[in-house]
């Protein structure tokens, strides 16, 4: 999402909320350099040993979205906007069963995204594979 996106002009971060984002090593070292956080302290690994970025227990928000409320209407700002994953990136284009890129039905804003395209799959599988 750029600066243009329907979500920055709105201040929306729904999709911030109870998230589940994969962030590769890459990310998580970059994170932890540009926040001075260890990746304990915004990622953990599932069983799968995928990086995901933590939801403070408050907010049930990114850890990294500036938020007091735990609404998932409650406007927020990313704190690492300029750094964020890749995957925070590109929402709500994700990857269906087939691996094709489609918008993200959760998405309240979905109809004013243009849909994805065959580079924006390549680009979601290209990343998968570095996680």
């Amino acid at each position: 999402m750029g600066s243009d996106s329907p979500c920055v002009e709105r201040g929306c971060s729904m999709c911030c909320r109870e998230t589940v984002m994969p962030i590769t090593a890459t990310e998580a070292s970059r994170l932890s350099r540009r926040t001075g956080l260890s990746e304990e302290q915004f990622c953990s690994k599932d069983d799968s040993g995928i990086r995901r970025l933590l939801n403070n227990q408050n907010t049930k928000a990114c850890v990294f979205l500036a938020t007091s409320s735990d609404l998932p209407t409650a406007p927020g700002i990313c704190t690492v906007y300029d750094t964020r994953p890749l995957g925070c990136r590109t929402y709500p284009v994700i990857l269906d069963e087939q691996d094709l890129a489609i918008l993200d039905d959760l998405c309240p804003y979905k109809s004013e995204f243009d849909e994805p395209t065959e580079d924006d799959a390549l680009r979601l599988l290209n990343f998968e594979s570095k996680l």
